[in-house]
């Protein structure tokens, strides 16, 4: 008869301590940096494909470039040497003529390679854009990711208890 204690009188009951159960913690902001890290990873990756197009196309861009300086030189060299050989009598006036429509022709595709060039600049400049767009996309991403980890930190340091 362990329920009394003795005298007949019954046994005191105890009464469970009131503590306070931890509140679960809310995990909907991990989750949330957890979604806004993978845009970021992708924002990123975005960047980095932008930043190689660009840097392609100002590869193209030189080389369109070198090849239009290099047709011009090309065409004024031809035609400098026509005039040398017609002048010093070397070549006669048919000749003369061919060279000219030769040279021509040749001023014509110089012309052409700096249609293309100037092609090339405008690809170039677009891809410029499109990398500076991405940039700042990147980086306002990387501002809202800094804003909700301390905001996160923040909350976790507020709902621990003082001691």
């Amino acid at each position: 008869m362990a329920a009394f204690a003795g005298f007949g009188q019954p046994k005191a009951r105890r009464e469970p301590v009131e503590v306070a159960e931890p509140k679960p913690q809310d995990k909907s902001l991990d989750q949330l940096l957890g979604v806004r890290k993978q845009r970021l990873d992708r924002i990123e990756r975005e960047r980095q494909e932008a930043r190689q197009s660009w840097r392609a196309g100002r590869a193209a861009l030189r080389a369109a470039s070198a090849r239009w300086r290099a047709a011009e030189a090309d065409t004024r060299a031809y035609w400098a040497q026509a005039r040398r050989d017609f002048l010093s009598m070397q070549t006669t006036s048919g000749q003369y003529q061919k060279a000219k429509r030769i040279y021509e022709r040749m001023k014509q595709a110089a012309a052409d390679e700096r249609v293309r060039c100037l092609e090339a600049v405008e690809q170039c400049r677009s891809r410029r854009t499109l990398f500076f767009a991405a940039r700042a996309r990147v980086l306002a991403a990387h501002r809202q990711q800094e804003k909700l980890t301390i905001i996160r930190d923040e909350l976790r340091r507020l709902s621990q208890p003082e001691e």
